[in-house]
């Protein structure tokens, strides 16, 4: 989801919440006043541009700049589970409603690819500020622990508060994952400049890459969610052993046909690899299509943005 731009918080407009940011990482951002409920003035804007009357996108402008939006909107979930949500950042100027509809095909189908397991660990790679773990722990008991990765620092501090309040033990690693140990960067794709969109470009840079491999989860029930802009089959063969030796598995990549074109990857490779690990089972979430392994996922003319969820017999 993506609204209309305007000026970021500064760091004095807003007070900073008393809890302490990881050491040796430096932020772009402060956590500013959490509040529990949205500002009524984004649920006008967000209410007109839903019913399609003109607006909508200028009036979260205008409140942004008037600052209204400095704040963190923590919003209760199912499961006790407490999700706060940065409005001031274009990427994530949500209101409850947002919340319910993100990703929604997928969140539901992942869960109930879940329901058959036990004790899952779950593995979020590209986690931005934890929406995701929070949704599906919002929605299934079978999660008993998260590990999740986002290498953005302007969003660490976010994501570390949200993971701390999931109702399971988590972790949120401010690092890359990928298919080998070491260090890159992020680079932003000509067609997209949200932080949504930054990808790793492995080499020398100030970020740490890591393989799920290397955290040696070996065995039990293990579900593993990649959004990492077409790195997802590298994150993969980073958790080859992780996947092989699981009791039973979960996974889902991203297909989106912007990030294709760009990697000249289509997200079938991802399909074939896990196949080449153990038998799997594939559905698209957002159509319950079951793709086949011997064409591509992206068809022709494609602009909508698929997930692809897989799971072993």
């Amino acid at each position: 989801m993506k609204t209309t731009q305007y000026p970021r918080m500064s760091k004095s407009s807003s007070p900073v919440a008393s809890e302490q940011m990881a050491p040796g990482i430096t932020y772009a951002l402060p956590i500013p006043k959490i509040v529990t409920h949205t500002p009524l003035l984004l649920k006008l804007a967000k209410t007109m541009t839903r019913w399609r009357i003109r607006g909508g996108d200028r009036l979260v402008g205008i409140v942004g700049k008037l600052g209204m939006l400095n704040v963190v909107a923590e919003y209760q979930l199912g499961r006790g589970v407490n999700f706060g949500v940065p409005l001031f950042r274009a990427d994530t100027c949500w209101d409850r409603r947002d919340i319910e509809d993100y990703e929604k095909g997928l969140i539901h189908s992942f869960c109930r690819a879940l329901e058959p397991l036990s004790d899952v660990i779950l593995f979020d790679c590209g986690a931005d500020i934890g929406t995701f773990s929070a949704l599906v722990c919002s929605q299934t008991s079978r999660v008993r622990q998260v590990i999740a990765f986002e290498p953005n620092p302007d969003v660490a501090g976010f994501m570390k508060r949200n993971f701390a309040q999931l109702p399971v033990p988590s972790k949120a690693i401010t690092k890359a994952v990928g298919c080998f140990q070491g260090t890159g960067r992020l680079e932003v794709p000509a067609y997209d400049d949200s932080d949504h969109a930054r990808f790793l470009v492995p080499g020398e840079g100030p970020l740490e890459v890591v393989t799920i491999d290397s955290f040696g989860v070996r065995g039990g029930d293990a579900a593993i969610k990649i959004d990492v802009e077409g790195g997802e089959l590298d994150v993969l063969k980073g958790a080859a052993e992780t996947i092989a030796a699981a009791r039973k598995c979960v996974i889902t990549v991203e297909a989106n046909p912007r990030v294709a074109k760009r990697t000249k990857r289509d997200p079938v490779e991802c399909l074939r690899f896990l196949q080449s690990l153990r038998p799997f089972n594939f559905l698209i979430a957002e159509t319950e299509e079951s793709p086949l392994t011997s064409s591509p996922i992206i068809k022709d003319g494609q602009k909508a943005t698929r997930n692809v969820i897989a799971w072993t017999q």
